[in-house]
């Protein structure tokens, strides 16, 4: 088994970055870019019970720096789906549903917003609910914060030793498509 720093230096090959001493704040930080993007892997330790997030900053050109963000969706997943949805709401495990009104996604996805407008216009645009119903299915992810301006943030529960290099790779992937279509949304 390789070591966590190794494992950092072969992640780092993903973002095309390096591994950044931040020992003081998190124990496992990688940064880098994916597709133009600024890209970090980090983990508050590296072992269980602690996850894996990853982030896409979309302002590279530091436009919106120090304001808000122009709007935020995030998504988690269903708690009870199908027959059990109904009294999942009920019992208030999904309480704060607020359908889309996209099939693919409303079934397995949550869209918590202020704006359903944007959340709506976002989430349906072309393949969009795709896009987060098979990253959710591979990845797992607990939340995905959607911030317009800012980026992307997902909160992945596999802690950074239990990461598989292919997970990785394939969800900064996934991330970077999406943040394409919030770069210019």
């Amino acid at each position: 088994m390789t070591s966590v720093e190794d494992k950092q230096k072969n992640f780092a090959t993903i973002v095309d970055g390096k591994v950044v001493d931040d020992c003081e704040r998190v124990a496992v930080c990688i940064k880098g870019s994916v597709l133009g993007f600024p890209a970090t892997i980090e983990a508050i330790k590296p072992d269980f019970p602690f996850g894996t997030s990853f982030f896409l900053e979309t302002d590279v050109l530091h436009e919106h720096q120090g304001t808000k963000p122009s709007f935020t969706i995030v998504v988690t997943p269903k708690v009870a789906k199908g027959l059990s949805g109904f009294l999942g709401r009920l019992l208030l495990i999904d309480a704060h549903e607020r359908p889309t009104g996209i099939k693919v996604f409303d079934s397995e996805l949550l869209a918590h917003s202020e704006d359903l407008d944007i959340c709506q216009r976002f989430i349906g645009y072309p393949g969009m609910a795709e896009k987060l119903r098979d990253l959710q299915r591979f990845n797992g992810f607990r939340e995905f914060h959607i911030q317009g301006g800012k980026g992307l943030c997902l909160i992945c529960p596999t802690n950074f030793k239990g990461l598989s290099y292919d997970v990785a790779r394939e969800t900064l992937q996934v991330m970077a498509t999406i943040a394409q279509v919030l770069f210019e949304f």
